[in-house]
């Protein structure tokens, strides 16, 4: 898998996406050479050209992502498939309209928009087809050995037995090496390279994932490392956890790994410009978001109280005051009233929360903000829980995406091993990831609970 925004991506992901943009790019070609009677390359001198084309290519490619059609390869239903990409080519004829409105030069003829978006549509959606029942199988399918009795291995296996998307099969798991297979009795621990080469050649894989809960003992760490020579991956379970969840197995981090070791601290030049990004993307949405959020406190107001004010654990732990507006309101019948689904379901409810990043209390991007009293506990149950206080509690995180992703996944421990994996590889690149998901998700889902 590769690494993209500090995220590793699936190579059936890369692949869709490099077809969609290069299907969008002919078929649009096509339309200009038939009904413009233009070569690319004519099309392509005009001062406009290549932007308008970019612009379209672009708008697409981000409607079949925001359409979940990168995460969900594998298409379940031919007809739903066919609504989310004739969605998309809604909204990029509505944002050429928008662009065509405001800047006159960036036209493109209703009649290239339509016979290049249909083509490309129907040559993504048959190729998904294809891609789903004949490629996926075959593409990067990797084969990993797993050795050892560490929990991790399990969490490794069952992961990939419900993300098949990724391409990677378990071949085998050797919980562990049997000391009565030896070659020699002088050690009675010892197996030879030449009996362990044998053994893993019959699972039919060259990537092998070790982990050991009692650590890695002197002798195999020494046959392994032969057999490195050899031509062998020999991966640690915690870094392919990692890479493939996107997450920190917490069952692996060892004290002395965050007391000795800057791998899970945060860089101090990495949070000042996050502090910074912070500050500002505050006040831009602040100065933009204001006459909405007048007009939601007026509605709410006609309700009771405005905000809620809530009390959380910021960053080394300081507690702090968390505003949102007020939701909870329940008509006669029992239900929510219609403008508290509506912040919920846009999750606007938290706007008043930009103040609370303007006063540097959160960031725009981090951990779950939780009660005091609900971290005290935590913190006293699950080793490690106090190091998720080295950033500042977010709006929105990488937790929250993915257990929104996941749902089957609300536990706290998961939580916090998503925590950890975003303050190891914290960047104002994956924050741009981090806020580009939840704009999705919010599309797709609705926003979060409060």
């Amino acid at each position: 898998m590769m690494q993209i925004f500090r995220v590793f991506i699936p190579p059936s992901t890369l692949v869709l996406f490099f077809f969609d943009a290069i299907v969008i790019v002919c078929s649009f070609f096509l339309a200009i050479f038939l009904l413009l009677a233009q070569t690319p390359s004519d099309y392509l001198l005009n001062p406009f050209g290549l932007l308008n084309l970019a612009l379209v290519t672009v708008s697409i490619l981000v409607g079949v992502y925001f359409q979940n059609l990168y995460s969900e390869v594998r298409s379940q239903s031919r007809l739903l498939l066919a609504q989310q990409l004739l969605m998309v080519d809604g909204v990029a004829f509505l944002l050429q309209a928008l662009l065509s409105a405001a800047f006159p030069d960036l036209y493109m003829s209703l009649s290239v928009m339509l016979l290049g978006s249909l083509v490309a549509t129907a040559i993504m959606f048959a190729g998904r087809l294809v891609f789903s029942a004949y490629i996926l199988p075959q593409v990067a399918r990797e084969r990993l050995l797993l050795v050892g009795d560490s929990p991790l291995l399990v969490d490794i296996s069952n992961y990939l037995e419900n993300h098949w998307q990724l391409g990677i099969q378990v071949a085998g798991h050797i919980y562990r090496l049997d000391p009565e297979d030896r070659e020699s009795d002088a050690d009675p621990a010892a197996i030879s390279g030449a009996r362990l080469e044998k053994l893993f050649d019959s699972y039919n894989s060259k990537r092998i994932v070790v982990g050991m809960s009692g650590g890695l003992q002197p002798w195999l760490a020494s046959e392994l490392l032969d057999l490195r020579f050899l031509g062998y991956s020999v991966q640690e379970a915690a870094s392919v956890y990692a890479k493939i969840c996107n997450r920190e197995g917490l069952s692996d981090i060892g004290p002395s790994q965050l007391l000795y070791s800057k791998e899970y601290e945060p860089g101090t030049r990495a949070l000042f410009f996050q502090a910074m990004a912070n500050w500002l993307i505050a006040l831009a949405c602040l100065l933009v978001m204001l006459p909405l959020m007048v007009l939601i406190a007026l509605l709410v107001r006609l309700g009771g109280p405005v905000l809620d004010r809530q009390r959380r654990c910021g960053r080394h732990g300081i507690p702090f005051t968390m505003y949102s507006f007020r939701v909870g309101t329940k008509n006669s019948d029992g239900r929510k009233s219609l403008v508290d689904r509506l912040l919920i379901r846009t999750g606007f409810y938290g706007l008043p929360q930009l103040f609370n990043v303007l006063r540097g209390h959160m960031s725009i991007v981090g951990p779950k903000p939780h009660r005091p009293e609900f971290t005290r506990e935590l913190s006293q149950l699950i080793p490690f829980y106090p190091h998720r206080f080295k950033v500042r509690p977010g709006m929105i995180g990488w937790s929250q995406i993915e257990t929104r992703r996941y749902p089957a996944l609300p536990d706290v421990v998961v939580e916090l091993e998503y925590d950890l994996y975003y303050i190891k590889f914290l960047s104002g690149t994956m924050d741009i990831f981090i806020m580009v998901q939840a704009i999705k998700n919010i599309l797709l889902w609705g926003g979060q609970q409060p």
